[in-house]
């Protein structure tokens, strides 16, 4: 995978400067009552720059999932053409969580959570983006299965294994927000401990999905 240019790495750097002003803004106003202007204002750019990296405010305060859904599909990509699907995204959660636990990580997503709990349509936009995710990194752990079996694949075969990788990425993801959520008084070495307990708990049966853990 190419690394990101130096200016890619600098659009970056800008467009999460922005959306950490936009979730500051929006912890202490309310996500209705702050504007693009005023987020724009405490950014220090004009509104027009602001629409440069975000076509809404909506879009601003998603900003971190898309990010993490990105860097779970090229975590799972980066991985070893044999490996399996589930020890492939289990590779990504882990790292997901180990990125998470750092301060400014847990802090964003403890205000994310505050702000997504006091708006309903928020929290409905929330289940888009999931199911959106859920799609994506679905699809490249299928391409991982796929490339695996060596064969042509039966189109009633793919749409049930479609299914059930995007199950299989649904049960992983749930597993890391509930843990999140409910063992966040615990250390990150323990959090990390429960969800590798968990998840040997549920890997799935099949060799060629997961199989048994060594």
């Amino acid at each position: 995978m190419p690394k990101p240019t130096l200016r890619e790495l600098s659009r970056q750097a800008s467009r999460q400067r922005i959306a950490d002003v936009a979730l500051e803004l929006f912890t202490q106003h309310g996500y209705d009552a702050t504007t693009v202007e005023e987020i724009a204002a405490a950014a220090g750019i004009s509104e027009r720059t602001f629409f440069r990296y975000f076509a809404t405010k909506d879009e601003a305060f998603f900003a971190n999932t898309a990010e993490e859904t990105a860097a779970v599909v090229a975590l799972v990509e980066s991985r070893p053409p044999g490996e399996a699907p589930w020890d492939a995204l289990q590779h990504a959660v882990e790292h997901t969580l180990s990125k998470l636990d750092q301060q400014a990580e847990y802090e964003r997503g403890r205000k994310f959570q505050q702000i997504l709990a006091g708006s309903a349509d928020l929290s409905a936009h929330q289940y888009a983006r999931m199911s959106e995710s859920q799609d994506l990194i679905g699809e490249v752990l299928w391409r991982r299965w796929a490339a695996a079996q060596q064969r042509a694949i039966p189109e009633s075969e793919e749409a049930d294994m479609r299914l059930v990788l995007r199950a299989l990425v649904g049960s992983m993801l749930g597993v890391l927000s509930e843990i999140l959520m409910r063992a966040e008084d615990r250390t990150p070495e323990a959090r990390m401990a429960l969800v590798r307990a968990t998840l040997d708990a549920i890997r799935p049966g099949r060799g060629d999905i997961g199989g048994a853990r060594d």
